[in-house]
């Protein structure tokens, strides 16, 4: 029996025996991959109160011999392997700091090494209270090589048996080893772990990254795809792979289940100054971090890429793939793109989908793409109850859905060019020679316009339609917040002492300190077969005046525009809109204390050249022309009522070709 007194030098044993549950097993696990070992085997034994009485790691490698166990223990700080990179069998090693043996106290309080090498059976004992001291056996003869540990008066009850899901955590760690070394296995609590097999494919990169001072630091990056579901990883590791630090590498990967391995000289540097529980602050560290997951990205865009023109060639070759042809402008080539998301996500969340027969899984995908065309806020139901995806994945892929631009670029693009052909429907409402003759004032023309109130400009809401000036008197009292029912016991009425009925209120709310500058619009619309002449001049005239006559409605910083519209103008009405250093179909104008009145006169041309301005932009970036066909398809959409029996007429006639 003899005794070793460990020689400390700068490490401190203490901060050792604080080593993560994971972390001290890897230790003595790598030990045992260090000394060639060809099995490991981890045991655990219940004890009669407790889940952990006893941890067993032992291995059937070279063992320690016993002429070398005193150097082996009794330094800390240093190891027998900075004298290389190798082992005697040639792998690679991945310590250098001789510490692994100390991290097994984090585990208990008592630790035992029983070692067989070179003929010697021996053992090395220590206890946690003195980490100073340790006991070495006399040897006996042994025809065996190996070394085991064994961890007694456990700490507590570790999380760390096979049913804690802890073989995946050291599978995680040992992958490269398990994959590239077919002579090396694990088996943790009864089960053997096969990386090997489920790993699918090993990528490595060499990676550089300039620091700011002009410095570089380098590190190998080296992505393990799986065949099965795994908890994605990025592990930090040592020279000769060993991990010392797990972190989540926040990344998309659809579909991919990956670790990724990044190891760098600079860590072992950190290591070596007792630095590596600030890597994730190290400017150096996270600037390698950070080039890892650049890298990461790109790895899985370029499999994803690959992937998805691979699954989607197969879908088209089944003829079950919806589109058909190259896209033809911005809108459908996004929606193209949107769908693949959905339906890539789909087949890799059900695997119902997968095995349900070609016409079904067609008949789904048409579902999705109508939801794709429409919104995708219809997306949720069918996944739901024609699909039957699982609430969670449900949610997962809907999160997906508002993470990518292209729903909103498509939301976007259909908003525009929907407007697009509806002023092209709006010029056949009331330009074509027949469809303007029979098109009613209030029953069609009032109702299309009141749904497509942009068209007066975005910053607009609709507030009132169809309504008298009292009501509009109510929607201008409400905004401040006034008392309606009061102050609006009045009615109000025109300047000859009529109840005046308008056709549309606006309201645009101008951004100020205060939130009190609203700018108002009463709109007067005219069927395309009545001129505005100076009957309808002085009705709208007369609309205005009575707001101006009226105490009600006047508030600080308040504008009122009244605009009457119709096909063309009598010359007596033209010449009222075309005043001298006024603009064009401006008809007159009241400056009343704390309110500013306006009468406006136009034409639908010039309503529609104005909107058609505003969305020139877009319609230039989408490519999009609206022509008839789109327009009378947009007219479809409208209810039928609204529209006159000749546009029911083109309406009927396209879909008589459509059909042929």
């Amino acid at each position: 029996m003899q005794e070793i007194q460990v020689k400390v030098e700068n490490d401190h044993i203490e901060r050792l025996t604080a080593a993560k549950p994971l972390l001290a097993l890897a230790e003595l696990i790598w030990n045992a991959y260090d000394a060639d070992a060809r099995s490991v085997r981890v045991d655990f034994e219940a004890g009669e109160l407790t889940k952990l009485a006893l941890i067993r790691v032992q291995d059937d490698g070279d063992g320690i011999p016993f002429e070398e166990a005193e150097g082996f223990f009794k330094s800390l700080g240093g190891s027998w392997k900075k004298s290389g990179t190798r082992s005697n069998g040639g792998r690679l090693i991945h310590g250098e700091k001789g510490q692994g043996r100390f991290k097994a106290f984090s585990l208990g309080n008592s630790v035992e090494w029983i070692s067989s090498a070179k003929g010697k059976r021996f053992t090395i004992g220590g206890q946690r209270s003195n980490l100073t001291r340790f006991t070495v056996s006399d040897p006996i003869p042994t025809t065996s090589n190996g070394c085991t540990v064994e961890i007694t008066d456990v700490k507590r009850d570790f999380q760390i048996r096979a049913d804690d899901g802890f073989v995946e955590q050291i599978r995680d760690v040992f992958a490269l080893q398990l994959y590239e070394t077919s002579d090396f296995e694990i088996v943790y609590d009864g089960e053997p772990i096969r990386a090997r097999d489920a790993i699918r494919t090993v990528t490595p990169y060499e990676l550089v990254t300039r620091m700011s001072d002009g410095s570089e630091i380098s590190g190998t990056l080296e992505v393990v795809e799986w065949k099965k579901k795994v908890d994605r990883r990025l592990l930090l590791c040592l020279p000769g792979r060993f991990n010392f630090h797990s972190m989540v590498p926040g990344i998309h990967a659809r579909g991919f289940d990956f670790t990724a391995y990044l190891t760098a000289d600079l860590f072992q540097q950190m290591a070596d100054e007792n630095r590596e529980g600030l890597v994730e602050l190290d400017p150096a560290a996270t600037a390698l971090i950070d080039a890892a997951k650049a890298r990461l990205r790109e790895h899985f865009r370029a499999k994803e890429s690959d992937r998805s023109r691979s699954k989607i060639q197969e879908w088209q070759e089944a003829e079950i793939y919806p589109y058909s042809g190259n896209a033809t402008d911005p809108i459908q080539r996004n929606e193209r793109q949107v769908f693949d998301v959905v339906a890539l996500n789909l087949s890799d969340y059900s695997n119902d989908f997968e095995k349900a027969p070609l016409q079904q899984q067609k008949l789904i995908f048409q579902l999705i793409k109508v939801a794709v065309e429409n919104g995708a806020a219809d997306l949720p139901s069918i996944l739901e109850k024609v699909i039957e995806l699982p609430k969670g994945k449900q949610e997962e892929l809907a999160e997906l859905l508002r993470k990518t631009t292209l729903t909103s670029v498509i939301n976007a693009a259909r908003a525009v060019t929907d407007r697009l052909d509806f002023l092209k429907a709006l010029q056949i409402l009331v330009f074509d020679a027949k469809s303007k003759k029979q098109l009613l004032e209030r029953s069609q023309l009032h109702r299309i316009i009141a749904q497509e109130s942009w068209i007066f400009g975005e910053e607009f809401h609709l507030l009132n339609d169809d309504e008298d000036l009292t009501s509009v008197l109510r929607s201008h009292l409400k905004i401040f917040g006034k008392d309606r029912e009061a102050l609006a016991a009045e009615p109000v009425f025109d300047t000859e002492g009529n109840v005046a009925i308008i056709d549309l209120m606006l309201s645009q709310r101008v951004p100020t300190a205060t939130d009190l500058v609203r700018r108002h619009l009463v709109v007067e619309l005219k069927r395309p077969s009545q001129p505005i002449n100076e009957e309808v001049l002085s009705q709208i005239k007369k609309y205005a005046k009575a707001v101006a006559a009226d105490d009600r409605f006047k508030a600080s910083g308040v504008e009122w525009d009244f605009l009457a519209i119709s096909n063309h103008f009598t010359e007596d009405a033209e010449m009222d809109a075309r005043q001298a250093n006024k603009p064009r179909g401006l008809i007159v104008e009241y400056d009343e204390p704390h309110t500013k009145i306006r009468v406006w006169a136009k034409t639908w041309g010039q309503l529609i050249q104005e909107a058609e301005g505003r969305l020139t932009f877009y319609r230039r970036r989408l490519q999009y022309q609206a022509n008839d066909v789109q327009a009378l398809k947009y007219l479809k959409a409208i209810n039928s009522q609204y529209l006159s029996e000749e546009v029911k007429q083109k309406i009927a006639l396209l879909d008589t070709e459509a059909a042929e």
